[in-house]
């Protein structure tokens, strides 16, 4: 019979994606003693199976103030935490087949151009210039030029390895079980490894656990209304250089980035929700490649060399949960990302540090309570999952 093991951390933490290993990275950088659980491999959920998006533009205006923040903080996070994260800030272009499409397009850049970030409207011609690889079924599109890529594998995991290196213990196939709560407050963290059980005692928990989230807070009685979703993508032959941008189009439903190498990885616009399934559907893949070929004619003789889907954590109005529990003091969830989470994850992970240390976070959270799903519903616009 295993021994029960037993961990002291200043602040616990439940999930290994970009979200969680970002905490533990500030909050060790804080001199903070920090514990983070991953039930699978770090970074190798949502974090680590996504586009690569690093955007501020076409994000939901209470969200819009997190990106540029977390875009500055992308921007010198090589040099930071000692790892290529394959960052570049090659800029993104939002897509449009038609006037319709322009007009939304306008509407939402002259509201971004009002709270500080550039854009550039761009007619068919200015597009034919600007990127010439892109088919001709486009009328024209938005662009940012402070918005980028990286490596979603490396960026996710980045965070846990400078983590580690500041002190932080990670323990991957370490699944939560349960929280100890007495007299209001938060005490600690159950835990199951292959090894036998955990208790990570600690006075302040923060719920990174993505589309699993609101299972360990059902056991508390605190609903969180999050969705899972399927996310599927397609990775190309090494090709030429095409693009160095972010490419979307919701009207064919893809987007696109390539990488160093010369993969280009291919997403979808939009995923079925209410699954953790992540299986690769063929019509799935048939979808992708159509959309692709449509968007970028270079790829209509190259092969998909592999695939993969990932599970989305998805709210109703596609904005995050960021917000301590209500009733349960040190208990903070930060969950809900809905395919944004990778471009947050640097800023996310700073501003729970800075609610855990300081006791008030340096950007305000207010959008991000968890309450507001009693009141009424907020604006929502479906964004692609980068």
């Amino acid at each position: 019979m295993s021994q029960l093991r037993k961990l002291g951390a200043e602040v616990a933490i439940i999930g290994g994606g970009i979200i969680g290993c970002a905490a533990a990275y500030y909050l060790a950088r804080r001199g903070a003693q920090v514990v983070l659980l991953e039930q699978s491999v770090i970074g190798g959920e949502a974090s680590g199976r996504n586009g690569g998006g690093v955007r501020a533009q076409c994000r939901d205006r209470r969200e819009r103030p997190l990106a540029m923040a977390s875009v500055q903080l992308w921007v010198g996070l090589e040099k930071e935490l000692g790892f290529d994260v394959e960052y570049v800030q090659g800029g993104n272009i939002r897509l449009a087949v038609n006037e319709e499409r322009m007009a939304a397009l306008r509407r939402e850049g002259e509201e971004e151009l009002e709270d500080g970030l550039a854009v550039e409207m761009w007619d068919r011609d200015e597009l034919r210039k600007r990127a010439p690889c892109l088919s001709d079924v486009f009328v024209g599109a938005k662009y940012c030029p402070r918005d980028g890529t990286a490596n979603p594998i490396l960026g996710s995991r980045a965070f846990g390895w400078a983590a580690r290196k500041l002190g932080a213990t990670l323990l991957s196939r370490t699944e939560a079980m349960g929280l100890d709560v007495q007299e209001g407050r938060v005490r600690s963290v159950a835990a199951r490894d292959g090894d036998g059980e955990i208790l990570i005692e600690a006075p302040w928990v923060i719920h990174a656990g993505g589309p699993w989230t609101p299972q360990l807070c059902r056991t508390l009685g605190i609903p969180v209304p999050i969705e899972p979703a399927r996310s599927t993508l397609a990775i190309t032959q090494r090709m030429p250089f095409l693009f160095r941008e972010f490419l979307s189009s919701h009207d064919l439903g893809v987007y696109a980035r390539q990488a160093r190498e010369g993969h280009v990885h291919i997403g979808g616009v939009g995923a079925p929700s209410g699954t953790f399934d992540q299986s690769v559907p063929v019509a799935t893949i048939e979808r992708l490649a159509h959309g692709a070929i449509r968007m970028l004619p270079a790829l209509r003789q190259a092969n998909f060399l592999r695939t993969w889907s990932g599970t989305l954590e998805v709210t109703p109005d596609k904005v995050p949960i960021i917000d301590s529990a209500i009733g349960i003091r040190g208990y903070i969830l930060a969950s809900g990302f809905s395919g944004h989470g990778f471009c947050l994850g640097p800023i996310a992970g700073k501003l729970l540090s800075e609610l855990i240390v300081d006791g008030e976070p340096s950007l305000s959270l207010r959008e991000f309570r968890l309450s507001r799903f009693a009141e009424p519903a907020g604006r929502s616009e479906e964004a692609p999952h980068e």
